[in-house]
Formats: structure tokens, C-alpha cells, sequence
């Protein structure tokens, strides 16, 4: 019979927090690291339920306890998620177009040529890559773009299905990474099940691949790092002997998300067996190669090594690892702000609060968006608000941009 996952019984939030750090084989002090307290202040939490009343304190051993709903702590249904991110105005319009391109009249025309949708999609990247608001950007483009792209592979021929089928998964993958980054988990997932759907329509290995790695995302954005390194590795498989340049690159992509999944389940040397494999593919590479969609290259590599040491709760290690690399060489400005975000929870743990200030206004400067819908971002500004009493011009401009002030 399997461990169950969650305590039974009329627990105190103490209790509780008490009960899954032994579940995860945390000590009293492993756990007070990884949120930045002491091991007194977890003590004096878990045995006098001193701090459990506040929500910031709740969020952060929920993150660090692996756990998707703060119920896990309070003992009834409570997300945290909802409770700290907005949601982007371009949302419902997403939905509704990925549920009415599918309901539509079967013999609708389709509204543009397969030529026209490659270079739709392929100009969605590129705005996602360089944009400073790139969910807006994505968000303009993607309800139309979904529509049209329904509805040209429904009308394709037996001679263009596959390719049409191609260019419909990366309109789902486009969706996917939309709704991963402004953490709308259940729209993540649906637009993550079409693009497995049609990437197995087009029965084409790269492109079972690239799904495979929207799946390993989207489950470790849930926070379910066991399903998301499986995942991950089961994708792998398909491209094990690459093909191409790109091949490589979704194999190496997704041993990264394999990982970063066994960093969050605690299993520090299997990640680093993963991202040791993941630096083998990158090397294969010409230099300076990054793929449009993954972002996988040598730059990248570097970048999760600094992600892997956070997850770990090295944080001595993540900031050393961050000095040696050169951020500017990632050209997806996502990716450098999300890395900007992890650094800074690597110097929140060290309790360095003038780096965490800078790294986050960094992250702001490259993408003023995904600190927007990034909890872990938002909470460190907000920490620094109230730890300075009278926040700097930058800070209050970061803070009100966030709706915080």
C-alpha cells in the first residue's frame, strides 16, 4: 500500500507543514533554508503556530513542500495561485477560439494558405522571443491564429495533412507557452493535450518531441515534478538517435525538464545526470545555436544550472554558477527574465536583499510580464517593500507596475 499524500485528521497548520516536510525527508533546518528562515522560526511554526496565519508564509512552504493547493496546510480547499496572479485580459479569448475552431461549420474556407500560416507562426516566436510583453503580444495574435490554423488542417488533403498537422501543433505549443507563463494551469493543459493530438496526426518523432516538452512544462508548473521528469524522458525516447541539428536539440531540451523535475522532487544527483546529458547534446551543436522554440543551446544549459542549484537549496552554488555565464547570449527575453527570477530567489535564501532587488529589477527590465505572472517574483518585491518601510523610485515603480502599491 502506497505512503498517503496527505496527513489525516484535525491538524494544526504546524502539524501539517510538520507532517510533509517528514514526507519529503526534509529536516527541520532543510526546510527553514529553502524558505529563507531559521530553523527556530520553523520550530516556533510548526510547534506554536507562531506566522501560520500569514498567507506569505503559507505560499512559501507550500512551494517548498511541493504542494499545488495551500488546503494541504490549512486543511481546506485554498489555491494559492488565485490568490496572488492576475489573469491576462487575452485569457477567455484564448479559450473561446480553441473551443469554437473546433465546433465550427465543417465547410468554412479555410481563411489563409499553409504558406501564410508558417509565417504567421513563425513570426508568433519571433515576438515571443523578442518582445518586452510578450504574452500580449502572443495573446494578440493567438485566437485568430488558432481559428485559421483549426480550420485549414479540417479542410487539408491527404497529400498535406501532415505538414498542415505540423503547423497546428505549434499553434498549440504557442498557446501552451502563453498559458504556462501567465499561470493559467487548466488552459496550459488543454492547449498541451491538442498539441499531443496533433503532433500524433502528423506521426511525425520531433514533433511528438516538442509536445512531449509543452507536457514535462506544464507539469511542472502544477508542481508535479515526479510526472513532469517522466514525461520528459518518454518524449526523449523519440528522438534518441537525432536526426538534426533540431533533434538534438528536443532531446536535449527535454532532459533539462527531466532535471529540473528530479531537482524538485529533491533528487539532487539524478538532475545533474540529466543536465550533464543535456550539456553532452548541447556540445554537439554548432556554436552559438539556439532553437526558435526551446531556446536549447549551450546558453541555456548554463542558464539551468543556476535553476537546478535553486530547486536543490544550494543557493551559494546557483549565485557562483550565475557569475560565470553571460545572460545577454540567451536571446529569448523570457528566458533571461525568468533566470533573473530564479537567481533572486538563490540571493533571498543567502538573505543578500540588495542582489535580490537587483536581480528582480533586472527581470523587469528584460520582460515587464513574466515577473507580472510569476508568484515567486512578486512575493520577493513584495518582501522588499515592506522590509525597506520607504521603498526606492525603481522598487515603486516595480511595485505599482505589479499592482502591489
Amino acid at each position: 500500500m502506497s505512503a498517503p499524500r496527505e496527513p489525516v485528521g484535525d491538524l494544526t497548520v504546524g502539524e501539517r507543514v510538520e507532517w510533509h516536510r517528514s514526507r519529503l525527508g526534509l529536516t527541520r533546518r532543510e526546510l527553514a533554508e529553502l524558505v529563507g528562515r531559521t530553523d527556530e522560526w520553523l520550530r516556533l511554526l510548526e510547534t506554536k503556530g507562531r506566522g501560520a496565519e500569514r498567507l506569505e508564509n503559507l505560499v512559501l512552504l507550500a512551494r517548498e513542500l511541493r504542494l499545488p493547493d495551500l488546503g494541504s496546510l490549512t486543511g481546506r480547499r485554498f489555491t494559492a495561485t488565485a490568490l496572488e496572479l492576475p489573469e491576462h485580459p487575452a485569457v477567455p479569448a484564448i479559450r473561446h477560439a480553441l473551443s469554437q475552431a473546433v465546433l465550427a461549420p465543417r465547410e468554412l474556407t479555410p481563411a489563409c494558405s499553409l504558406p501564410s500560416l508558417h509565417q504567421r507562426v513563425k513570426q508568433a516566436w519571433t515576438a515571443w522571443n523578442v518582445s518586452r510583453t510578450q504574452y500580449t503580444a502572443l495573446g494578440d495574435l493567438l485566437p485568430q491564429l488558432i481559428r485559421d490554423a483549426v480550420t485549414e488542417a479540417r479542410a487539408a488533403t491527404e497529400r498535406d495533412r501532415r505538414e498542415t498537422y505540423s503547423v497546428l501543433v505549434q499553434v498549440y505549443l504557442l498557446a501552451q507557452r502563453f498559458a504556462y507563463g501567465v499561470r493559467a494551469l487548466d488552459l496550459a493543459a488543454q492547449c498541451t493535450d491538442r498539441a499531443l493530438l496533433a503532433a500524433d496526426t502528423a506521426d511525425d518523432p520531433s514533433l511528438w518531441a516538442l509536445a512531449g516538452w509543452a507536457a514535462a512544462m506544464t507539469a511542472l508548473t502544477a508542481r508535479r515534478p515526479e510526472e513532469a521528469e517522466g514525461t520528459a524522458l518518454a518524449a526523449a525516447h523519440h528522438v534518441d538517435r537525432p536526426r538534426n541539428a533540431d533533434e538534438a536539440a528536443h532531446h536535449g531540451a527535454l532532459l533539462l525538464f527531466a532535471a529540473m523535475g528530479a531537482a524538485s522532487s529533491r533528487h539532487t544527483a539524478q538532475a545533474w545526470r540529466h543536465w550533464d546529458a543535456a550539456t553532452a547534446d548541447a556540445s554537439g551543436l554548432r556554436a552559438g545555436y539556439q532553437h526558435p522554440q526551446t531556446m536549447f543551446g549551450g546558453a541555456n544549459v548554463a542558464i539551468y544550472a543556476v535553476a537546478i542549484n535553486v530547486e536543490c537549496g544550494n543557493a551559494s552554488a546557483a549565485v557562483d554558477r550565475a557569475a560565470q555565464l553571460d545572460p545577454g547570449q540567451m536571446p529569448s527575453s523570457n528566458r533571461r527574465a525568468q533566470h533573473f527570477i530564479d537567481l533572486a530567489r538563490g540571493h533571498d535564501r543567502a538573505g543578500d536583499r540588495d542582489a535580490v532587488r537587483g536581480t528582480l529589477l533586472e527581470s523587469a527590465k528584460a520582460s515587464s510580464e513574466t515577473i507580472a505572472f510569476n508568484a515567486d517574483g512578486r512575493r520577493m518585491v513584495t518582501g522588499l517593500i515592506r522590509a525597506t518601510g520607504k521603498p526606492d523610485a525603481e522598487l515603486t515603480r516595480l511595485g505599482a507596475h505589479l499592482g502591489l502599491l
